[in-house]
């Protein structure tokens, strides 16, 4: 309950809160999902209360970029055969997790008062087999899912069409295995001449060097694939297949899709949309491939990701034709990448390209005869001489070569991601003329100008992505210094060492700050639509994973908490990266080494046990009975940092927010408006434990509304001023703690609890 009451000096209001104790069944989410709609001034609203809403959630789960059967990791080696040969017969059903614990996962995470689910969905999962063939069990599974989560209540879907550097078959995830032979490549001759950079063929996956998977945007395989998919038709007009240029090939396959997979859906639970099913994001993390390269001789100055062996654009080309190349080695710094040496790569002449006719009889792809197999198809634009190994255009993707026009990142934004975004969205529009949008430019870069055009309505939101580069790369949570990640993408530092942050607090306000001018950014060149950060998070396996040792989680606490002020301070929407139920110690989510998953099995203590079966339970009456301390979510990683208290329904606009996690303070300054609903704050009992903490408001009364998973305050107040402040504070003096007792035995023996 909310101990005494202390108005602020300007008001002139004075109640103490009231508390109901609620059963699980009566109180079991922190906003129960119904219509959403957006407002004129941009903003997330609920259709039945007019209030603005704040999205609070999490990806699940990345297990979802692998299939279920047959199991294969990104540390299971390639070498027995099974990672090639069972490309086109995977199947992800079971994926994201067995049917009888999804309802475990979802209440766990509802717990935490989030209630949104990212939900990860890979192009392999739904058209692995060939061209046009759709795996409708995988279908008839997600759909079983999303049932669960509609049952559980209290979580609104995003679909996430995901996908990092192409493929699981060029060191990521997302297409299938068809999509590499039917731009003429071998994909299983990609190790010998780095054409991609697999953890699954690496000798010593242990030891798969830290996030250097990335750095396969700028290797041949996925800068051909990012290249053909966004830019074929500039750039490879004889690469023509099925009657069609290979950019349009690709994405019409990639848009038909995720059309089939969201109109199926329709079709089985429509019940589910504008509800449960709140929005379709576009494809996750595109990138422009080669496109805007003035010489690709060189490595563009831009390319801060150089790690391990960094060819150039036309070293990799060669490296895919089997010559041998003195590739420069480089690794991270503070500033930026540095060189390390050379090394000599050697495919011993084992290309990168398939010589022969074979898959494309086996997937019945129809290429023109204009298209040679088993030669660069850069080569056989006159790119270079695969002879002589002559460069011939070095800026041959530096200018339209239809129209002279010169390219940068900004008309790869502007141009080919809108086409694409448009046939997309044109796509999910005929599948649910109502379906939100969320519209996902290239990771970091500022979004395209479409402000006032056809393509932006009332239905669309902007998706950024942010990750704090220095803790990513190094693995670590420095107190002392960081750099402005942004300002320094975006130029604003003549030297990167400009942009250096001192202290921890600066580093806290300079992420903030970041997070700020995305959504500046939104407005300017997309107009007022919400903007939703899908992906940030922190690595767990900081510091060479000593916290699995010690136990010493402080770093991932504080990096974490970082995140979550920035957040706040930004008021932006949010959905954490990642829940993985496959998380595990040695091996973290399971996928390219990376660990972020914010629940671990591995970190679930034996005498935890019981409570945690009695916690996963779907019996209401014994949630209600089950005593919810600090140890309530076993297997939840750094809780206090990542289970954080905020305003889920606003009656106005929030102004200001901060969570203050050492000392227990929850702040909120809210712009008020004309409406009678109450702002909603969700208050996490493992910070705000009945008894223990005091509300003060400037404006309005509270009330308390607690059950053993759920604890929300709701704030009543008027618009009699522009500004409106709450504050909430843990541990208040015993004389207070003592009244709060009298209150809560007086509300005991009167039946209320």
């Amino acid at each position: 309950m909310s101990l005494g009451y202390s108005p602020l000096p300007e008001s002139d209001y004075s109640h103490r809160p009231t508390m109901q104790r609620l059963s699980h069944a009566e109180l079991n989410c922190v906003t129960e999902p119904t219509r959403l709609s957006i407002n004129e001034d941009g903003h997330l609203i609920q259709d039945r209360s007019g209030r603005t809403i704040t999205l609070k959630g999490i990806n699940l789960d990345p297990s979802m970029k692998l299939p279920a059967v047959p199991v294969v990791h990104s540390y299971d080696s390639a070498r027995d055969g099974l990672f090639w040969d069972s490309g086109d017969r995977v199947s992800f059903v079971g994926r994201p997790f067995p049917l009888e614990e999804a309802s475990t996962h979802f209440k766990r995470i509802k717990s935490w008062g989030y209630n949104t689910i990212r939900y990860v969905f890979t192009w392999e999962a739904i058209e692995h087999e060939g061209p046009d063939i759709y795996d409708d069990d995988f279908i008839d599974y997600t759909v079983k899912i999303l049932k669960v989560i509609e049952e559980v209540g209290g979580l609104y879907v995003i679909i996430d069409p995901h996908q990092d550097v192409w493929s699981r078959f060029t060191g990521g995830s997302g297409a299938p295995l068809w999509t590499l032979y039917a731009a003429g490549f071998e994909p299983r001759n990609f190790s010998k001449n780095e054409a991609a950079f697999l953890q699954n063929t690496y000798p010593d996956p242990h030891n798969y060097p830290k996030m250097v998977w990335p750095s396969n945007y700028t290797r041949l395989a996925t800068q051909t694939m990012m290249t053909m998919f966004f830019s074929g038709r500039m750039f490879l007009p004889k690469a023509i297949i099925g009657g069609v240029n290979i950019q349009d090939y690709l994405q019409g396959h990639f848009i038909e899709a995720f059309k089939y997979l969201v109109g199926s859906i329709k079709c089985l639970v429509p019940e589910l949309f504008n509800t449960v099913i709140l929005a379709v994001e576009s494809l996750n993390e595109p990138n422009w491939g080669i496109y805007g390269n003035s010489n690709i001789g060189e490595l563009p100055k831009d390319q801060q990701l150089r790690i391990d062996t960094t060819p150039t654009a036309f070293q990799g080309m060669k490296l895919g034709m089997g010559y041998a190349e003195p590739v420069d080695t480089y690794y991270i710094s503070v500033f930026g990448p540095r060189k390390s040496g050379t090394k000599l790569v050697d495919p011993d002449g084992v290309k990168a390209w398939i010589d022969d006719d074979s898959m494309d009889k086996h997937y019945g792809f129809q290429r023109d005869p204009g298209w040679k197999l088993g030669t660069c198809i850069f080569a056989q634009h006159g790119v270079w001489d695969a002879d002589s190994r002559e460069l011939l255009i070095p800026d041959y993707f530096a200018t339209d070569p239809r129209t002279g026009d010169s390219l940068t990142t900004e008309s790869f934004i502007n141009i080919n991601f809108v086409q694409f975004y448009q046939g997309y969205r044109n796509a999910m529009r005929q599948v649910d003329d109502s379906i939100m949008l969320i519209m996902q430019a290239p990771v970091f870069e500022i979004p395209p100008h479409v402000k006032g055009t056809a393509l932006i309505d009332s239905r669309t939101l902007v998706a950024q992505h942010y990750y704090d580069g220095m803790s990513l790369m190094f693995k670590t949570w420095n107190r002392k210094y960081n750099v402005d990640t942004l300002g320094i993408m975006r130029g604003r530092y003549s030297n990167p060492v400009f942009g250096v942050v001192l202290g921890e607090s600066n580093i806290r306000r300079s992420i903030r700050d970041q997070m700020r001018e995305l959504a500046r950014e939104t407005v300017e060149n997309v107009g007022k639509v919400p903007l939703i950060i899908t992906e940030t998070g922190m690595p767990f396996d900081m510091d060479d994973k000593i916290a699995f040792k010690n136990g010493d989680y402080s770093s991932q606490m504080s990096a974490l908490d970082a995140i979550g002020y920035a957040l706040e301070g930004a008021q932006l929407s949010h959905t954490y990266w990642c829940y993985s139920h496959i998380n595990c110690h040695e091996w973290g989510d399971r996928w390219n080494n990376e660990d972020f998953s914010f629940w671990s099995e591995d970190e679930i203590q034996k005498t935890a046990l019981a409570d945690y079966s009695q916690v996963s339970s779907s019996d209401s009456e014994t949630l209600d009975n089950v005593d919810l301390d600090s140890n309530v979510f076993p297997g939840t990683r750094v809780a206090d940092a990542i289970i954080r208290p905020y305003a889920a329904l606003v009656n106005g606009v929030i102004t200001e927010c901060e969570f203050d996690l050492k000392s227990g303070k929850f702040t909120l300054s809210i712009a008020p408006s004309d409406l009678k609903e109450p702002t909603v704050v969700f208050l996490p009992q493992r910070h705000f434990r009945p008894g223990y903490f005091e509300v003060t408001v400037s404006n309005g009364y509270t009330e308390l509304k607690t059950s053993n998973t759920i604890q929300i305050l709701e704030w009543y107040y008027d618009n009699s001023s522009s500004e409106v402040q709450l504050e909430v504070v843990k541990e208040v003096d015993n004389e207070l703690y003592e009244s709060s007792i009298i209150q809560s035995l007086n509300l005991a023996a009167c039946g209320c609890f």
